[in-house]
This record gives C-alpha cells, sequence and structure tokens, in this order.
C-alpha cells in the first residue's frame, strides 16, 4: 500500500511538500530566535537601569553617612571648646 515512487510526479510532489514543511520550521525558528534576542536585550536594559538606580541610592546613602559624620564631628568639637572654655575660666 505504498505509493510509486517511481512516477516523476509522485517524486517532485513529496520534494515540494517537504520544502514546504522545512520552511515553516525554518520560519518558526527564526521568529523565536528574533523574539528571545529581544527579550535579552530588553532583560539588559532593565537590569541596566536596576544597576544604576542602586548606585544612585547607594552613593546617597554614603553622603548622607558622611554628612552625620561631619555633624558628629562638630559637635564632638564644640564639645571640647566649652571643655577647654570651662577648664580656662577655672
Amino acid at each position: 500500500m505504498l505509493p510509486n515512487l517511481k512516477v516523476q510526479e509522485m517524486v517532485q510532489s513529496f520534494s515540494v511538500k517537504s520544502n514546504d514543511y522545512m520552511y515553516v520550521i525554518y520560519v518558526s525558528t527564526m521568529i523565536r530566535s528574533i523574539l528571545s534576542l529581544h527579550d535579552l536585550i530588553n532583560n539588559k536594559i532593565h537590569m541596566k537601569e536596576m544597576e544604576d538606580e542602586s548606585i544612585k541610592k547607594e552613593k546617597e546613602k554614603d553622603d548622607e553617612r558622611r554628612e552625620k559624620a561631619m555633624e558628629m564631628a562638630k559637635k564632638k568639637a564644640e564639645e571640647k571648646k566649652a571643655e577647654e572654655e570651662a577648664a580656662e575660666k577655672k
């Protein structure tokens, strides 16, 4: 019950059908690849934005720490100066 493969029309018909299937597989694979690359690019952009935000927040925290340290140093200097003045008055 197999087709007669010695007829040229039958061979050509199978070839055309096979080529059509391969074309569909090729196109679908290309589309999948393009979509995957698009997702990778979007992910890279998103991660870069998150990294920039993280660096900005960390820089702000460092600035706050420096300001607090400077305030503490000023307070200590003022306290020391007040102690020295009190010692001079005695």
